[in-house]
């Protein structure tokens, strides 16, 4: 249950992050409720796709599709009260709280099922990276694939902490709080300080 939880705060949260990207203004509710859902569900898609599992998790359990979708429902009547507020960057935040989220629970959930370590680590990162690339290219924002932000490097490093805490015998709870804590306060780090990758690390 307390896996189930986190895992429906994580679609809250990517599909709100679907919703307030500032690009989206002039959009009809149908097409900001497509980009809300498709970020939220995206990654997860893909996972399964790879990893052959019998049915996608939203159609195997159509919770996850109501809340994605209500959710960006929810997100479009607020986003004039959010941006009265002054909180757009609440974007940032909220793909943030996805990702890490998300990354550390497909990793705890496929290790602790037998998935060798850089499949769970892999799968992971898919999950929560995906969407809001798919998020970024609907919305016609800079992604992961054409800039040089430190973006997924924080989803493995959180994942494989994960993986070492958990064959340090650290109970799966507290090791996946402590990973999604890491991840995040990582994410914000890197966001906070605009740090990129350096010269040598990038192509030429």
């Amino acid at each position: 249950m307390f896996t189930y939880v986190l895992e429906m705060v994580c679609i809250v949260a990517f599909a709100f992050s679907g919703v307030l990207v500032e690009s989206n203004r002039g959009k009809d509710i149908i097409s900001i409720l497509l980009l809300g859902w498709v970020t939220a569900l995206g990654g997860g898609t893909l996972r399964d796709l790879i990893i052959n599992t019998e049915q996608v998790f939203w159609i195997r359990d159509p919770t996850y599709f109501w809340v994605a979708l209500l959710s960006s429902c929810l997100a479009f009547f607020l986003i004039t009260e959010i941006r009265k507020s002054k909180v757009e960057k609440m974007v940032t935040l909220f793909d943030t709280i996805g990702v890490s989220l998300f990354s550390i629970l497909v990793t705890e959930k496929l290790y602790s099922a037998g998935f060798a370590a850089y499949v769970a680590i892999s799968m992971g990162m898919v999950t929560a990276v995906f969407g809001g690339v798919l998020r970024d290219i609907l919305a016609h924002r800079s992604n992961m694939f054409n800039n040089t932000e430190i973006y997924a490097t924080p989803v493995i490093l959180g994942s494989s902490l994960y993986v070492l805490l958990y064959n340090m015998e650290v109970w799966d709870h507290l090791a996946a709080m402590l990973s999604i804590t890491f991840s995040v306060s990582l994410r914000l780090y890197v966001v906070a300080k605009k740090i990129r990758y350096p010269d040598f690390l990038i192509l030429k």
